[in-house]
């Protein structure tokens, strides 16, 4: 066997197989008798068909298990084994000749990791959006929750409908031309808030100062423009049956405790209790949106090669996904080839994020300790329900590959507090950070547009 290593790039090399016929043989011959005495051909005993039959009638399918084995003795001896390539990914064959009684001649493609060291980060700077609940914010979540906890009543009679209030409507389509009502096109007892923002702007602005009782016509859309889909108008008459407003509970002891499953039993706790809510989801989202900008500061500044089996590692893992989104099968018609040609682009980035992670944890030694992974489940657990810490581990060590999801969690919260202490952080309020995702959002839209125009 002949073997030959082309570097193609600096994350792509193939490697040449060429192996004579001469050598095949033995190996050609052993399986063909291994397949003759599995075989039951038409005339002859278990066994005993002649080798040239066999040879003649399974001798390419043979022959393509014997390049494959051949290839793969190639790859360890000539690329694994030595150890001086870091293969990533499926190698895959781009040229395989070879029949029965003739040379072997392969070429396989591999990639291999890209070679590089980090920038410094130390004069870089990102956005940090940081944000105090204010007492504002508290109140319209304390009224959010008596909102949802209100009874509904009846409106006094002859009052009209508010912003706030809840309606129950008869829609009857009309014929546009005639104005007269269209058979089985009546849709009765449809009920909703006015301040839902899913409702028609156009039903809601027509309902707004009506009473129960009252009729009237409005045109309203149908389609989404957004989707591609023609968007046509249609008349309704529209009674209103039912007019109900909130009727908000007291925030007295019995409400609060409650509401917060007993952990206030006052104003005072309530307000507290909220306010910590509040800013826990404020610190989860500013986290997760200084990771998004970290990751995307780290791709900009590290264009570095990626080997193409490293992307479709990446697109298998996302077909793999769709998969078990469906009950372990692909859904009915999907066009695996059309999903990964529109996929490319983001596999390719998330295989350089992935050389940049595995960089990062090489850099800066970092690992997931024992001491990390009871932190975790003491932080996940709730007592006060019930949760112990140990428990919860108990579980997840008894689910295969839960475990190894937290610790790759642990490793990837490890690896942007790292990076966070190597970058410049400007600390924006939610405002100012607002106005600079809408300016990063036109200046992309602008320069799309500018290279559309080229």
């Amino acid at each position: 066997m002949q073997t030959e290593i082309k570097e193609i790039s600096s994350v792509e090399y193939e490697l040449t197989v060429h192996v004579p016929a001469e050598e095949l043989q033995p190996e050609l011959d052993q399986l063909l008798r291994r397949l003759r005495a599995r075989v039951q051909l038409k005339g002859f005993r278990p066994g005993k068909a002649p080798l040239s039959l066999v040879k003649k009638l399974y001798g390419d399918e043979v022959a393509l298990e014997l390049a494959e084995r051949k290839i793969r003795e190639a790859l360890e001896q000539a690329v694994l084994e030595p150890g001086t390539y870091k293969v990533i990914g499926r190698p895959r064959i781009v040229r395989l000749d070879y029949k029965p009684d003739t040379d072997l001649h392969a070429v396989l493609r591999f990639g291999v990791r890209p070679e590089f060291e980090l920038k410094p980060l130390g004069n870089e700077t990102i956005p940090h959006l940081v944000h105090q609940v204010t007492d504002e914010e508290v109140e319209q979540a304390i009224r959010r929750l008596q909102r949802e906890e209100a009874k509904l009543v009846d409106l006094p009679a002859d009052t009209p409908l508010s912003s706030e209030d809840y309606a129950v409507v008869d829609l009857q389509r009309l014929d546009e031309a005639t104005g007269t009502p269209i058979i089985g096109e009546k849709e009765e007892g449809v009920s909703f808030f006015l301040d839902d923002p899913r409702l028609r702007e156009e039903l809601r602005q027509a309902l707004l100062g009506k009473k129960a009782g009252e009729t009237v016509r409005v045109d309203l859309p149908h389609g989404d423009e957004t989707a591609g889909e023609p968007v046509h108008t249609h008349r309704y008459e529209v009674h209103v049956r039912e007019t109900k407003r909130r009727e908000l509970p007291e925030l007295d002891a019995a409400f609060i405790q409650k509401i917060t499953r007993g952990q206030a039993s006052d104003e005072a706790g309530l307000r507290e209790l909220v306010r910590q809510e509040l800013q826990a989801r404020w610190n989860r989202e500013s986290r997760e949106l200084l990771e998004q900008e970290i990751m995307n500061r780290m791709l900009a500044l590290h264009p570095i090669p990626v080997p193409e089996s490293a992307v479709e590692m990446v697109l298998d893992e996302f077909v793999e996904d769709v998969r078990q989104r469906n009950n372990g099968r692909l859904p009915e018609g999907f066009d695996e080839t059309a999903f990964r040609h529109a996929n490319r682009a983001l596999a390719e980035q998330q295989a350089r994020w992935m050389f940049l992670f595995d960089k990062v944890v090489e850099t800066y030694g970092l690992e997931v300790t024992e001491e990390d992974v009871q932190a975790f489940f003491e932080e996940q657990a709730d007592p006060d329900r019930g949760l112990r810490a140990d428990q919860l581990r108990q579980f997840y060590e008894s689910v295969p590959g839960l475990m190894d999801q937290v610790r790759r969690r642990l490793l990837t919260r490890k690896v942007f507090d790292a990076l966070q202490e190597q970058f410049q952080l400007e600390e924006l309020d939610r405002e100012a950070y607002m106005e600079r995702l809408r300016a990063q959002r036109e200046g992309a839209e602008a320069r799309n547009s500018e290279g559309s125009v080229r």
